[in-house]
């Protein structure tokens, strides 16, 4: 009788173990992450009502609601499924952006659209959220980009609120025709290079409106 009870205890133990596992590891650095966010993004919101620029004060209010509505999403997804660590990186560098606008408030000269390009980062992984069945967001979009006229072109990206800084932080593995890579839900930038031709940065929304994974662009090339 003991032996069929510890075998049974066995059996319960692994389990628990396998199911919990199939969640991966979670990372306690998202609550920080956000907390900082949402303290920067106070404290800017501060600044904007003292400087009474309307147009601020919307684009702010606009992002502070969907914050608002994103932060406990992201904190139930995290405890029951992990952020994949791409996810959080995206995370922290909307921290490091409203860190830095807060800092440099007065002589950051693109406040209206940095505000508007992170609330529309925002929208997507929300609304990707909720459209995916399990409700989570570990979410990865396959992302492929054609150009519009001659293949061959590499394709950069960056953050849609990275718009100002000369920084190539994405580039596919392959050029054109066969340029595919995944991203997490988000807003973002996509230009071609070959050689000394640069095309202008595009903006995409990279979400899921349906469940569906996959998304195909086609950047204009370079002259």
């Amino acid at each position: 009788m003991k032996k069929i009870i510890i075998k049974t205890v066995i059996v319960f133990i692994l389990v628990l173990i396998s199911g919990c596992a199939s969640y991966g590891p979670k990372d306690n650095s998202l609550a920080i992450v956000l907390s900082n966010t949402q303290q920067a993004l106070a404290s800017i919101g501060e600044k904007i009502v003292a400087d009474g620029d309307k147009e601020l004060v919307s684009a702010y209010d606009t992002l502070e609601k969907k914050r608002s509505e994103l932060f406990p999403v992201l904190e139930k997804c995290n405890e029951k499924y992990a952020l994949a660590p791409e996810y959080i990186t995206t995370l922290k560098e909307i921290e490091k952006t409203v860190s830095r606008v807060n800092k440099e408030f007065t002589t950051t000269s693109d406040k209206a659209f940095i505000l508007g390009a992170i609330y529309k980062d925002y929208d997507a992984k929300l609304q990707t959220i909720k459209n995916t069945a399990a409700n989570n967001a570990t979410t990865k979009i396959k992302v492929t980009v054609n150009s519009n006229e001659e293949e061959g072109f590499f394709v950069f990206g960056k953050l849609s609120y990275e718009q100002g800084q000369d920084i190539k932080r994405f580039r596919f593995n392959q050029p054109t025709q066969n340029a595919i890579q995944d991203f997490v839900p988000g807003y973002y930038l996509f230009w071609l290079e070959k050689e000394d031709r640069v095309g202008e940065p595009e903006l995409h929304l990279i979400m899921s409106n349906s469940g569906e994974e996959e998304k195909q662009l086609v950047l204009k090339a370079p002259k």
